[in-house]
């Protein structure tokens, strides 16, 4: 087998490295984004009860919205739980940790010696 040009490898290997990164931004942002949405419906479910307390006031001493509010906030404790999993789907693989992972994967020094190792070991034999 032939052995590929070293800058162009090198220059691929750098390339995948980088894409693995970027792509990992793009999955922390799309839960991330889910987040924010979750934590607005438990926000809008709070207004909800809020208004259900202040101006059903009568009705609610005496027991009518009960089960709704009771519905309610079993909603918004449905997307708490939803967005500390979405947190710990992101603290799987953090930007932080993508980024080290880049830098380390795509060094081009590395990735040189990395080549040697494949290619020049190869050629030799």
């Amino acid at each position: 087998m032939k052995a590929p040009n070293k800058q162009e490898w090198i220059k691929e290997e750098h390339q995948k490295a980088v894409q693995v990164h970027w792509d990992n931004i793009d999955r922390i942002k799309k839960l991330k984004d889910e987040q924010s949405t979750k934590i607005y419906r438990i926000h809008s479910y709070q207004r909800t009860i809020n208004t259900l307390q202040d101006e059903f006031q009568p009705d609610y001493d005496h027991g009518k919205h009960e089960l709704s509010e009771e519905l309610i906030r079993e909603e918004q404790l449905k997307h708490c739980i939803e967005v500390v999993d979405l947190q710990k789907q992101i603290d799987k693989h953090p930007f932080e940790a993508s980024l080290k992972i880049m830098n380390r994967d795509g060094d081009e020094d590395m990735l040189a010696d990395k080549y040697d190792e494949l290619y020049v070991k190869e050629v030799n034999q």
